[in-house]
């Protein structure tokens, strides 16, 4: 390897880092679905031809490190020989390194001079792919097989043509056939972009070069993640969350994570965590990995740009047929809410050698649902007369903890999430949805020296005669609550309401599979507040009078 000096190195890191954004742009833009170019579900990264992550675009973290786990299992199924120019190969298994059924995955190799230099990915959230209710996730189910049509590592574009076929059997199989089409082209424009730029990059540097250039990245940022980790003290740290199961059982999900520190490496440990349940809320083993390596550069190293260099010091260890790693066929497709709180479990057990980057419990409830039916005002007709389909989906936030030094954030989706919350504007566009109103939630981060941050409650009218609903949350008890921290009281807890402040009203719980919505009914969801950091009675007295005057308290 040729010698790289630290110059060459960053302004390497920095090119490589702009040609993902560009990427994410090309994809955003192109996109067919709101979910993508207004919520942000979506993900761009580019790789070494032995798959080692070499930059990101800083959209959602729920996906990025997915990719990881995903090109090693692309390898063992289309062997990296058997990748060509124009290849583009596509995966949604969360048995084969993906996430969720909804979470299709694209690999596409980079080529100069005859040579694989690269690979581009991009990773998107369908609204639907199919399955049992509209949006595709169920809480309820039993088996991946009811999350929609599952996709083995292939080839869907070939030497830089379509495989037709697949585009058909995809579209045959879900509600929004163009839509998906659509975001599956846009997801492809994001690839070819990254391998356009990577080329020319090549192209400028050399192939060798090129090569030196990332592996001088990855080893800068591994060097710099185990100086980190040797500042923390050696020892073992642990702690544990619950959250709702509330489909098989009213029981909560214990959750527990271990993490070990020796010297300038470290392992999380959850093999502690409970079995696997009869439901959709098991995490797959790409989001569980995704999510550890997360939290933990949270905390050791939150400014250092990402690559697959930041987690060679973490080892990971978990136990089969726990919840964070299922048997198949499991059900995984409400996996986003077990992979949240993992996070906050992690981040919990390295609160007390976290510094000034560790916090009280960020709101992990992401209230969200997915409402599908047809449209049947009369201006929505089609030209023959005929009602469309629609799918709509939204995401909301909450509150951040309050942290040593700071309040919470409010009305902001946390982790792994990172989504956007939809514009009400878009909503009321794109289906018969009217949004009422949205608001931060009065009093709902939890007190402290260092408050947390408010949820977000948001009221949605149906329009249409009817609309098949699926959704969920967490975080809408006392024992799954956000936790505070050092003194501090807990954040507010979510809700899912129907037909609020009327003689209809009715709490749905923290899951919801199937529901018909008719025509005027609303739904209510409400996010969860931070937790607050340090005793009520430090507050400082300036900051607590403009709480009270501000209306947070």
């Amino acid at each position: 390897m040729t010698a790289i000096d630290p110059i060459s190195r960053d302004v390497f890191q920095h090119q490589v880092a702009g040609i993902a954004e560009e990427m994410s742009m090309a994809l955003r833009r192109a996109a067919f679905s709101s979910i993508i170019w207004d919520m942000y579900d979506y993900a761009c990264g580019l790789f070494t031809p032995d798959g080692d992550m070499l930059s990101q675009a800083e959209t959602i973290p729920a996906q990025l490190g997915i990719m990881s786990t995903a090109i090693g299992y692309m390898f063992k199924t289309i062997l990296r020989e058997d990748w060509n120019p124009g290849d583009v190969i596509v995966c949604n298994d969360p048995y084969h390194g993906c996430t969720h059924t909804m979470d299709i995955c694209l690999f596409s190799p980079v080529f100069h001079d005859g040579e694989m230099i690269a690979i581009t990915s991009t990773i998107a959230h369908h609204v639907d792919i199919g399955g049992k209710v509209p949006g595709s996730e169920g809480p309820d189910n039993l088996e991946v097989f009811a999350e929609g049509i599952i996709l083995p590592p292939l080839k869907l574009m070939e030497a830089g043509k379509p495989n037709q076929a697949i585009f058909d059997i995809i579209a045959n199989n879900v509600r929004d056939p163009e839509g998906s089409a659509g975001d599956l082209r846009a997801q492809i424009a994001g690839c070819r972009t990254g391998e356009r730029r990577l080329a020319e990059l090549a192209a400028r540097y050399g192939n060798k070069a090129f090569a030196d250039l990332c592996r001088a990245c990855l080893d800068y940022n591994e060097t710099f993640m185990r100086r980190a980790i040797e500042a923390i003290p050696d020892g073992t740290y642990d702690a544990e969350v619950f959250i709702e199961d509330d489909v098989t059982t009213d029981q909560p999900i214990r959750l527990h994570a271990a993490v070990i520190v020796t010297g300038d490496a470290l392992t999380v440990d959850v093999t502690g965590s409970e079995d696997q349940r009869a439901n959709g809320l098991n995490c797959p083993e790409a989001s569980t990995h995704s999510m550890i390596h997360y939290a933990v550069k949270c905390i050791v190293a939150p400014e250092l740009p990402q690559n697959q260099g930041n987690d060679r010091p973490v080892t990971i260890a978990t136990r089969r047929g726990s919840i964070f790693d299922p048997i198949r066929p499991a059900a995984v497709s409400v996996r986003h809410i077990t992979q949240q709180a993992l996070a906050d479990v992690v981040l919990r057990a390295l609160a007390p050698v976290g510094g000034a980057n560790a916090a009280a419990a960020c709101q992990t409830s992401f209230p969200s649902f997915v409402l599908g039916g047809f449209d049947d005002r009369p201006e929505m007709a089609n030209d023959d007369g005929s009602q469309p389909y629609y799918i709509i989906a939204d995401i909301l936030g909450g509150g951040m903890g309050g942290g040593p030094n700071a309040d919470g954030l409010s009305a902001v989706d946390t982790h792994g999430g990172n989504c956007a919350i939809l514009s009400a504007e878009i909503m009321e566009t794109l289906s018969p949805v009217r949004v009422q109103r949205t608001q931060l939630v009065e009093g709902s981060g939890g007190a402290g020296e260092h408050r947390g941050g408010l949820g977000i409650q948001r009221d949605f009218e149906v329009l249409a005669k009817g609309g098949i609903l699926t959704g969920y949350c967490q975080e809408t008890r006392d024992d799954t609550a956000p936790w505070g921290y050092a003194g501090g009281g807990p954040g507010g807890k979510a809700k899912l309401i129907k037909n609020p402040g009327t003689a209809k009203e009715e709490n749905l719980g923290s899951k919801i599979v199937g529901l018909l919505l008719k025509r005027g009914d609303v739904l209510r969801a409400r996010g969860a507040g931070g937790g607050g950091w340090g005793d009520p009675a430090k507050r400082d007295p300036a900051l607590a009078e403009r709480d009270r005057a501000e209306g947070y308290v």
